[in-house]
């Protein structure tokens, strides 16, 4: 492909007989380098402004699309820098209106080239233009084939692509669409401070996927999307109110998160009540706690070895008195009989609190419910064996971070444990991931969770992460390291910009900061280049916005 058939191609898509090349016309490339090429110019007055065929251009600004004519083929750049020399001469010239005289120089960077015989965009590698090549704006066509080729990834080839939700920064009447692989084969994180347009894009992304028939499943800690889908497009259910947590589907570990035992007596004392009342539940004694003063370990043990792995029910709410028996230690001078132990009893106390707390809570004995034909369980797996997707609203439980922690880890283990299954994939999508993602237990250790598990493995089991953040800074290093792709809204923080810096190129970090609400950085490993979008907002309804200060009085 040369120059002509560049052009009489754009003449083709736009609709009209002919596009003259002259008018589109710059200068020559006068410097190459590794960084940038030099364009001359040919005088100031062709930097103005200009409309073609309804594409409007601002050659005098920066960060628009170039095209070079060279001999290595057709290559597309993106204009850095625009100057003329200051001296006195200059400004005389520019006072008298002479902008013939005036030779103005532009720096360009080269994103990609079209090889000779070849029709598709492709990296630069070692290819470079040369001193003398002509320089012409790039006409819309060919700036739109140069985004279609900037996704790389092979097995994107094969789809078609997602509904736009977004328009080029650079030129916000050209709307842009990724294929799915390209988006979510190594996950999304979108990140941006509040107010940034950080959840309208994540919006936006999930109405286009869903509008495209993907498979998505929402996990809700906020309630915010719960009227954005309609039930006939996707199926809800509503923790606390038609679903609940069956307390056996729940592991001893996430028990001792969600509870926060410690590690030296606490965390033993629970996992061994949670035993006993699995015993008890076995034995129809589901209303009763397994007395443990006056009987023996050895007695214990060989009860608890009749557990089986399937033997995981047990009664939630005698779980507090259940602890009051873990407190035991053997008497002295006995054949091995138990005692309460005062020692232990102090520091179970303070776990035995959080229990009372718990349990007292009416939402929460809600989510914690015996009624198994609503499990949550259950309702996942119907999920995974299905085709429709699945919202799951956790907003009427009405608890912290600690129960988000438990839903997120909870669902993701789940997810997990039914690797082996032959399901569809799907999207699973958590908004503000920091809330529900432990990093560290009590003693400060690292621990990884569910999702961190799931981000590591889930492309094998086809479950492909969509996640917001407000900020780099607050999800772990492992879990940002498993995200192939990045939407990145504003950040302002010296510290949240250097967590990044390493995923974008030069430019784009310093676009950042000076992001406007709803403008992003789009970065991906399956993308040639980053890419600066306007995001659309889409008009389905997102219970995220905040109530003014201004209200009218009644």
């Amino acid at each position: 492909m040369n120059i002509d058939h560049v052009f009489q191609r754009s003449a083709h898509e736009a609709g009209t007989v002919n596009l003259d090349k002259s008018n589109y016309y710059l200068g020559t490339i006068s410097e190459v380098s590794a960084a940038a090429a030099t364009i001359q110019i040919e005088n100031l007055s062709i930097l103005q402004g200009r409309i073609f065929q309804r594409e409007s251009f601002v050659p005098g600004g920066m960060n628009y699309m170039i095209i070079v004519a060279s001999e290595n083929g057709i290559f597309i750049g993106r204009v850095k820098r625009n100057a003329i020399k200051d001296s006195e001469s200059i400004h005389v010239l520019m006072k008298t209106g002479k902008l013939d005289a005036i030779y103005p120089q532009t720096a360009a960077e080269m994103l990609a080239y079209i090889p000779p015989f070849m029709d598709v965009f492709r990296p630069t590698g070692f290819s470079s233009v040369a001193i003398h090549d002509k320089v012409y704006l790039a006409p819309e066509e060919v700036i739109t084939r140069y985004y279609q080729s900037l996704e790389v990834l092979d097995s994107a080839k094969g789809e078609r692509s997602l509904i736009p939700f977004a328009t080029l920064a650079v030129k916000s009447n050209l709307k842009i669409g990724f294929k799915p692989a390209t988006l979510f084969s190594r996950h999304l994180m979108i990140i941006g401070s509040t107010g940034s347009g950080k959840s309208t894009s994540a919006l936006s992304i999930l109405d286009k996927a869903s509008n495209d028939g993907e498979k998505i499943l929402i996990i809700d800690p906020t309630g915010e999307y719960k009227d954005t889908f309609d039930e006939n497009e996707i199926d809800k259910l509503h923790l606390g109110e038609d679903t609940c947590i069956v307390p056996g589907s729940v592991s001893i570990d996430q028990w001792i998160d969600l509870l926060q035992a410690s590690p030296g007596i606490q965390a033993p004392s629970l996992m061994n009540a949670i035993l006993a009342l699995r015993f008890q539940w076995k034995n129809d004694l589901k209303g009763e706690v397994y007395q443990k003063i006056g009987t023996t370990f050895a007695q214990i043990e060989t009860n608890m070895a009749n557990l089986s792995s399937e033997d995981t029910n047990f009664n939630f709410t005698c779980l507090e008195q259940q602890m009051l028996q873990e407190s035991v230690s053997e008497k002295k001078f006995s054949n091995g009989e138990l005692e309460k132990d005062y020692f232990k009893a102090n520091a179970n106390r303070p776990l035995v609190e959080r229990l009372q707390q718990f349990q007292q809570s009416p939402m929460f004995r809600k989510l914690f419910a015996d009624a198994s034909q609503n499990s949550l369980t259950e309702r996942l797996d119907a999920f995974f064996e299905g085709k429709r997707s699945l919202y799951v609203d956790a907003s009427t439980i009405n608890s912290g971070d600690q129960v988000g922690q438990l839903i997120v880890d909870f669902i993701c283990r789940r997810i997990e444990e039914c690797k082996q299954r032959k399901q569809q994939a799907f999207i699973l999508f958590i908004d503000e991931v920091h809330r529900y993602v432990k990093r560290q237990t009590n003693d400060g250790s690292l621990v990884e969770d569910g999702l961190t598990t799931l981000a590591r493995e889930g492309r094998k089991l086809g479950v492909y992460l969509l996640l917001t953040t407000q900020s780099p800074n607050d999800v772990s290093k492992i879990l940002i390291a498993q995200m192939g792709s990045m939407l990145i809204h504003r950040l302002t923080q010296p510290d949240e910009l250097f967590s990044i810096k390493n995923y974008l190129d030069e430019d784009s970090r310093h676009q950042i900061q000076k992001l406007d609400q709803g403008e992003a950085i789009l970065t991906s490993v399956n993308l040639m280049h980053d890419i600066q979008l306007k995001m659309d907002k889409s008009k389905r309804s997102h219970a995220n916005s905040s109530p003014s200060l201004q209200c009218e009085s009644k």
